[in-house]
């Protein structure tokens, strides 16, 4: 007679319990699945996922998410008087327009305008934080999302001489780079023309 445990086939080995005490301890970014999301259905395009997704730690997430909310109303208050068939779309926390970018794939900028019913892309622009100005957000982000309509970005301030050098060493035609900050004792950020 063996002293051998018995399992049922409902009662995960002890591999399958550590896969999901590692997978449960992971951030959520860093797995491709949550950044991607479901497979798009038949026939539908796929997600333009950047390679630079997971720089943004949680912290700074919540940063930029409050930023992009402010930049958005601030800056972003479509349809206007002077464009009432403008449309303005945020696409954080959840996508919710993107841009079609050349080998079928589709975009989803921070801030994408449309001219609406068409949803022709008039505009789309990018905000980013003190992590994510880097040459490899500007390559896979800002290059690409400048193809797609006018670009403009919304970086914190003190980087705007940062971001202004990459896009010329990475030829991105970038309409605008405006710098934000947050002072204490006001709730809407201060935003300055740079370039």
């Amino acid at each position: 007679m063996t002293d051998e445990k018995e399992t049922s086939a409902d009662d995960p080995g002890p591999v399958d319990k550590a896969a999901t005490a590692i997978r449960d301890n992971l951030p959520k970014s860093l797995l491709l699945s949550d950044v991607v999301g479901e497979p798009p259905a038949p026939g539908q395009p796929a997600v333009y996922v950047p390679p630079t997704t997971p720089l943004r730690t949680e912290s700074r997430q919540l940063i930029h998410d409050r930023a992009l909310k402010d930049i958005t109303r601030l800056r972003f208050g479509f349809p206007t008087e002077k464009y009432p068939d403008y449309k303005t779309y945020v696409n954080h926390p959840a996508r919710t327009m993107g841009a079609a970018m050349e080998g079928g794939l589709v975009a989803y900028p921070d801030i994408v305008v449309v001219q609406h019913p068409e949803n022709n892309c008039k505009v789309v622009a990018e905000v980013e934080t003190n992590e994510t100005v880097r040459e490899a957000v500007a390559r896979f982000e800002w290059l690409p999302y400048a193809e797609l309509a006018p670009l403009y970005l919304y970086v914190p301030v003190g980087k705007g001489d940062e971001a202004l050098a990459l896009c010329r060493q990475l030829d991105i035609p970038v309409v605008g780079i405006r710098t934000w900050r947050y002072i204490a004792g006001y709730d809407d950020p201060e935003i300055n023309d740079h370039y």
